[in-house]
């Protein structure tokens, strides 16, 4: 059976089947090595929880009180998983996004005024420049070619965060990023197994020793810039510079060397990787759909025109954000978020033991069966402003939710809508012929085999 279905009766795109029952060792070690999201049961989209007995036992929980409850309203019991943390540690170190407690919530307090909304609106036109720059290179390119659109999204979100973060970009990093991304990512399922079973980073693994390398070479770039930026950020706008100039509001501390380098390499990587896989599924989801295509364009080219699409702009956009609203809730970049249970607990009447792994499955409460109606059909007018409205908070979480709630949120809207709107005025995408693709996950949520999309651009009306 493939890992992955689709549906000629209308617009439900390829997904990730459930399994039919909770899955048992070894088969869920086996299931994570490929697509962690072949673990999630099939009662984890119809009940508000599933539980598998492992081992490792692990609690699947899709309920909205449940989840408020693990997000929000009990949050301090159930620390960052010790397994999401391990996975993420090598790379991000000690951040905020693997922190838990004070060291968490001193980071987060001093990093929160530099994401604020009418902060962030500042780097519009960085992000608009970007996404016209890689229309330009679709012109260059012969006409009919198949591109990577992956790819394509991928330089396109590096060049905004990384002119966010080191003002004039950091191109000599772009180099170091793609040299080890693909092996990155083939070999992370297999971190995340050992380090479920408890084994060292160091120990050989396939693909191993690639990951280290890569690692290593990231952070050796970031760092440099963190040394070469000391002592001459005063006033700088750009990320690092501001970075350098925080301190705890409460204590006076600032962030040492090594805690401000873990946090640019996550703000940098899941500041753009996340941004460009949902990019990639947008566009493929617009290329099954002419009549939001049309939608699209027609409202584009009447807030927009000609010109590039500005930060201003966003709000009017509306039809472009119910198409991205949609993707996110279809493929979610982040499809998984994992909390410990460290003590016997009680969540809404229902009994968790210690020692149970929580998995709060953003993927599967997006297609939940109770939650939304034909949940795997690719339907933007969900997110009609009427219905927005009425939609319980904890239904839609393309960016977590609770205190802990993606502190870069704001700022992916904002690129996304301009780049997606400045694509689809641009160029019409097809899928090439005869691929399908299979959603994956493997930290974020990508396209197994990438996205080959032929691109026709088109005139633009003045």
């Amino acid at each position: 059976m493939p890992d992955f279905e689709t549906s000629d009766a209308r617009l439900c795109p390829p997904y990730v089947p459930p399994a039919a029952e909770p899955v048992r060792f070894p088969l869920n070690f086996i299931h994570m090595l490929d697509n962690y999201l072949k673990i999630i049961p099939e009662q984890a989209y119809r009940e508000p929880i599933a539980f598998a007995p492992g081992p490792p036992r692990m609690a699947f929980i899709t309920g909205s009180e449940l989840v408020k409850a693990v997000f929000l309203t009990r949050q301090t019991e159930f620390p960052k998983g010790r397994l999401q943390k391990k996975l993420l540690e090598p790379l991000y170190g000690g951040n905020m996004l693997a922190a838990h407690g004070p060291d968490w919530r001193w980071q987060r307090t001093a990093a929160t005024p530099l994401f604020r909304y009418e902060e962030l609106v500042q780097y519009g036109p960085a992000i608009s420049a970007a996404a016209l720059k890689t229309v330009e290179k679709w012109h260059a390119a012969p006409a009919g070619a198949v591109h990577a659109i992956q790819n394509d999204m991928m330089h396109a979100t590096f060049e905004v965060i990384s002119n966010i973060l080191f003002a004039g970009g950091a191109p000599d990093m772009i180099a170091d990023i793609e040299k080890g991304h693909a092996d990155y990512y083939r070999g992370i399922n297999w971190w995340a197994v050992y380090s479920l079973l408890g084994l060292p980073h160091w120990l050989p693994r396939p693909h191993g020793r690639l990951m280290r390398g890569h690692e290593r070479r990231l952070r050796g770039a970031v760092t440099a810039l963190v040394q070469a930026r000391r002592g001459t950020a005063a006033g700088a706008t750009d990320l690092i510079g501001r970075m350098l100039a925080i301190s705890d509001p409460e204590s006076g501390r600032v962030m040492t060397e090594e805690l401000l380098v873990d946090n640019l390499v996550g703000f940098l990587m899941a500041g753009y990787e996340t941004t460009a896989f949902s990019l990639t599924w947008t566009l493929y989801l617009i290329s099954q759909s002419p009549e939001w295509e049309t939608r699209m364009r027609e409202e584009i080219e009447r807030v927009a025109g000609a010109g590039p699409v500005t930060a201003a702009q966003v709000a009017s956009l509306t039809v472009v954000q119910q198409v991205l609203s949609e993707s996110l809730r279809l493929y979610p970049s982040a499809p998984v978020i994992v909390r410990d249970f460290h003590k016997d607990v009680e969540l809404e009447g229902i009994k968790i033991a210690a020692g149970t792994i929580g998995i709060i499955p953003i993927y599967a409460i997006h297609r939940h069966r109770k939650l939304w109606e034909d949940p795997d059909r690719f339907d933007p007018d969900r997110f009609a402003l009427d219905h927005i409205s009425k939609r319980p908070r904890y239904h839609y979480m393309p960016f977590g939710a609770g205190p802990r709630v993606c502190l870069g949120a704001s700022l992916a809207m904002i690129e996304t809508t301009i780049m997606l709107a400045t694509f689809v005025r641009a160029a019409h995408f097809e899928v090439e012929r005869g691929f399908i693709p299979q959603p994956v996950a493997r930290m974020f949520l990508l396209p197994k085999n990438g996205m080959p999309m032929r691109v026709t651009l088109r005139k633009v009306q003045s």
